[in-house]
């Protein structure tokens, strides 16, 4: 039975919880592409929820036996917590991701990162996504210069979910957010900021194209 209380929270916590707001805490989760194909995942919560109080250590070492499970069955290094603590009222989780497909795998959302000839052969169908650019420019992919090329990321998030995605390169496209009800931002050069505005209950992809 505690284990499958601490699965609902781990569930939330990597799933939909935001950021606490407090001082010198962030506020909401982070994804980080790096150039050797590592992601880094930092997951931000509350100890204090609705219904009961989190303990660190517990979440600790379930999240801990969780990686653990995990690298067992897919390989060692696959995944790993590189840090779990407490800052001013909040949970921060430090995750280090092999591979996209051990991210995806780990969370149970999609998720792609190639080029964009690489996710039409993957089944995207990218020409009916609605791009804007850096420049607030409205887009089609078929136009795009040298488009099969460039450099893709497509990301499931659930409905109220906020996260920073940090990328390895420039980024040159985002996809609008009337296209199914995420918010996407553009933050700095090589960041953006995901909004999932959609219908409670319900997930959507985030289309971010960078070089």
């Amino acid at each position: 039975m505690k284990r499958v209380v601490w699965t609902v929270v781990f569930a939330g916590l990597i799933l939909g919880l935001a950021g606490c707001g407090r001082e010198e805490a962030p506020e909401i989760k982070t994804l980080t592409f790096e150039k050797e194909g590592e992601i880094r995942h930092q997951v931000v919560g509350k100890l204090d929820q609705d219904y009961y109080q989190i303990e660190m250590s517990d979440l600790e070492e379930f999240t801990a036996g969780r990686v653990e499970e995990y690298c067992a069955q897919k390989g060692e290094k696959k995944v790993a917590l590189e840090s779990a603590e407490e800052k001013n009222g909040s949970i921060l989780l430090n995750f280090c991701y092999a591979s996209p497909e051990d991210y995806s795998e780990f969370n149970h959302r999609a998720l792609y990162v190639g080029t964009l000839a690489g996710a039409a052969d993957a089944g995207y169908e990218m020409e009916a996504v609605p791009l804007v650019s850096t420049e607030g420019k409205a887009q089609e992919v078929g136009y795009i210069e040298d488009w099969d090329t460039k450099n893709l990321i497509i990301l499931e998030t659930k409905s109220g979910e906020e996260m920073l995605v940090n990328l390895p390169g420039k980024t040159l496209y985002i996809n609008q957010g009337a296209h199914n009800g995420q918010e996407l931002t553009f933050v700095g050069k090589k960041s953006v900021k995901i909004s999932n505005q959609d219908e409670e209950g319900t997930t959507a992809f985030s289309y971010i194209i960078y070089e």
